[in-house]
């Protein structure tokens, strides 16, 4: 059987700005103007990394935000393999995406622009980015040095479960790997969450300058879609302040209350002499027993009767 032909078609713009901020997307769900130069998913899959336009568009975005360290050049211009595909230089724009400023945002396209013609929709928009902004730098100092504490080769613990009893009550603990993990994984949840509000944030921005269609449903039922995003980002941004709204000592102790008798052993200083619990071993499935025919326990054909 033939195998199905991947027949997506990315969007190529060179300045759009979700290819600047890395994320591979369809042609219409970005600024760029339509008609946007597209390229085919098996076109992508024959390039090089550093030459997939999203992969530049990062390395673009990072040469914007750091002009001392990368000399400036034109927009269409692809930029050297080595600054595209750079871990360490990918890693530098995401500190500076986190810290950046309003002003500097739109600049540099980090962000999907929101072109609602409504004031108090823009000016909701920059309070969320501030609000982020807020609750990134809550534990920042905390991370950089519990970062600093842990020593060289330490585990990489970003694939364990909290539903292993025990690594969930270490990672409650005061162990500077435990605080370390517990920060970036509230770092990684903020960073997730701004990417998607800020995408539903650009989709309505391109809604409200839609001029009305009264009577065709599909003018409707987007209007009613777009009322329901804005109740649901609403819903989340006062669950957000609830959940991670707070420093990490202040949420550690709600959840070592929640836990009931904390161990005394994984609390202050003697904390970081305990051994990280090691991961459970993967259980084996239970293999069903096998059911023998009637004949064969007797001993089949050759049985005497």
């Amino acid at each position: 059987m033939t195998a199905a032909r991947d027949l997506t078609r990315y969007c190529a713009a060179p300045a759009c700005d979700l290819n600047l901020a890395g994320w591979p997307h369809v042609p219409w769900d970005c600024d760029a103007p339509l008609p946007a130069p597209t390229l085919r998913a098996e076109t992508i899959a024959g390039l090089p990394v550093e030459r997939r336009p999203w992969v530049q568009g990062s390395a673009r975005a990072f040469a914007r935000l750091n002009p001392g360290l990368v000399p400036p050049r034109e927009p269409g211009e692809e930029l050297p393999g080595e600054l595209a595909t750079d871990p360490w230089q990918h890693e530098r724009l995401r500190e500076q995406e986190v810290t950046a400023t309003f002003g500097e945002r739109p600049e540099a396209g980090l962000r999907a622009e929101n072109a609602s013609p409504d004031p108090a929709r823009r000016q909701a928009v920059i309070a969320d980015r501030a609000e982020f902004a807020r609750l990134h730098a809550l534990d920042r100092d905390l991370l950089l040095a519990s970062l600093a504490r842990l020593p060289a080769g330490s585990l990489d613990l970003s694939e364990r479960s909290v539903l292993d009893a025990r690594f969930h009550a270490f990672l409650l603990s005061d162990h500077p790997a435990a605080v370390a993990e517990r920060c970036r994984r509230r770092a990684a949840y903020l960073d997730d969450t701004a990417r998607h509000r800020d995408a539903l944030f650009g989709w309505l921005g391109k809604v409200d300058p839609t001029p009305l269609r009264p009577g065709e449903a599909f003018d409707e039922r987007v209007r009613r879609l777009a009322a329901i995003t804005r109740w649901l980002l609403d819903q989340q941004a006062a669950r957000l302040v609830a959940e991670v709204g707070e420093p990490d000592a202040v949420r550690v102790d709600h959840q070592r209350a929640r836990y009931g008798r904390y161990p005394a052993r994984w609390t202050g200083p003697v904390a970081a002499r305990q051994p990280i619990p090691p991961e459970r071993p993967a259980r084996i499935p239970h293999q069903p027993r096998t059911r023998r025919h009637r004949d064969q326990r007797r001993g089949g054909d050759d049985h005497e009767r």
